[in-house]
């Protein structure tokens, strides 16, 4: 891990700007194995390094693992003096082998006015010292940063190597800069591998991570927790929904409507919307990431009104969707799954009005973050 650009950002912040008060967060899949930087001890450290090597390399040799594990301990106190607040393991299978690279997350100050010129002294000092390397501005779904591609050389010590013996690396890395909004600071998100063959999937997992960087206020948490109970918690999220996910959206309505098998006024047709799902707002994420149409059908059949619902269940089942129904009955909910039985993909919310003669219908898309364990810091 490393910190290229410190020489170019340390120094203390400009009266103009702040240390960062926001509630940072992003989302790592769930086959990272996460380091740990934040260990209250060092019996802690190596009680998780010990859990993570077992579970990382099986079926290797206990001596190993434990080597293994050693090198990865002699990692940790340069992180910690780097501001390092995330590290982890991204192991990838490819045609059949393994292939692995660490993530690392570091935070830190910088003395520049503003973004724009962070990130252009910022590549100014890259550009220079590392003048073969690749460095891009690019538009991040958190705003603008700065990537920098290239390879580095060093030889670990027979010491920490987990084979006992002295061996040359060449590593391939990617690193991207990305300025916290009115603040002094910004965050360093570092990608690195051996596996130069494997380098495009782990660039690729990599650039879905950046785009889930988000951040929130202290006050905005507060706010979502002061609406709880009644609203949206991310009603005041709107942004213009991709053409894909409306006619996703207009596609699943359609085949929901077929399945209630009713006829009347159809109304409530609301532009479709984009909103922060509640899982992402708690984590402090602000940036929209599901989308919703809504609509209604008045004065239905009154026979046909009370069987829409098993209607719907039974046409969720026969195409491997999970339902229920609850609110006594008057409302169904229901999500695709995948083979193993989770929640993934659309899903709906059919409530009925019987008094009304009014059936109402919610159909939301996927979240577009990927999902994060539920014990991981930085979900």
């Amino acid at each position: 891990m490393s910190n290229d650009a410190g020489d170019a950002t340390a120094g203390a912040p400009s009266p103009q700007q702040r240390a960062s008060g926001l509630r940072i967060g992003w989302i790592m899949p769930p086959f990272l194995h996460e380091l740990p930087v934040n260990a209250v001890d060092d019996e802690a450290a190596a009680d998780q390094l010990y859990t993570l090597v077992t579970e990382l390399l099986p079926d290797h040799p206990p001596e190993y693992q434990y080597r293994f594990a050693l090198g990865l301990s002699a990692q940790l106190e340069p992180m910690v003096a780097a501001n390092v607040i995330y590290a982890g393991l991204c192991p990838l299978e490819v045609e059949g082998r393994p292939s692995l690279s660490t993530i690392v997350v570091s935070q830190m100050e910088h003395d520049r006015e503003d973004e724009a010129e962070l990130l252009r002294t910022t590549r100014e000092l890259l550009e220079r010292k590392y003048p073969d390397d690749d460095c891009q501005r690019v538009e991040l779904t958190c705003g603008p940063a700065l990537t920098r591609t290239g390879t580095s050389r060093f030889v670990i010590n027979a010491e920490w190597s987990a084979s006992g013996n002295e061996q040359p690396v060449v590593l391939t890395q990617m690193q991207a800069y990305i300025p916290l909004p009115g603040t002094a600071e910004m965050l360093v998100f570092e990608l690195s591998s051996q596996a130069s063959e494997d380098w495009g999937l782990h660039a690729e997992v990599f650039g879905e991570i950046l785009n889930t960087v988000d951040w929130g206020t202290d006050q905005e948490v507060e706010d979502y927790r002061a609406m709880q109970g009644g609203g949206s918690a991310g009603a005041s999220a709107v942004a213009e929904p991709d053409e894909s996910v409306k006619k996703g959206l207009y596609w699943h309505s359609s085949r929901l409507l077929d399945a209630m098998a009713l006829r009347g006024r159809m109304g409530g047709q609301e532009p479709v919307g984009t909103t922060t799902c509640q899982d992402c707002w708690t984590k402090g994420l602000r940036t929209p990431c599901i989308a919703t149409h809504h609509w209604h059908i008045d004065l239905p059949s009154a026979d046909d009104l009370p069987g829409a619902l098993s209607r719907v269940n039974a046409a969720s089942s026969t195409n491997g969707w999970e339902s229920e129904t609850t609110d006594a009955g008057n409302t169904a909910r229901g999500w695709e799954i995948d083979t193993a039985g989770e929640r993934v993909g659309h899903s709906f919310t059919v409530s009925i009005d019987i008094s009304a003669r009014r059936i109402t219908a919610e159909v939301t898309s996927p979240c577009t973050r990927a999902s994060a364990p539920a014990d991981s810091l930085f979900g």
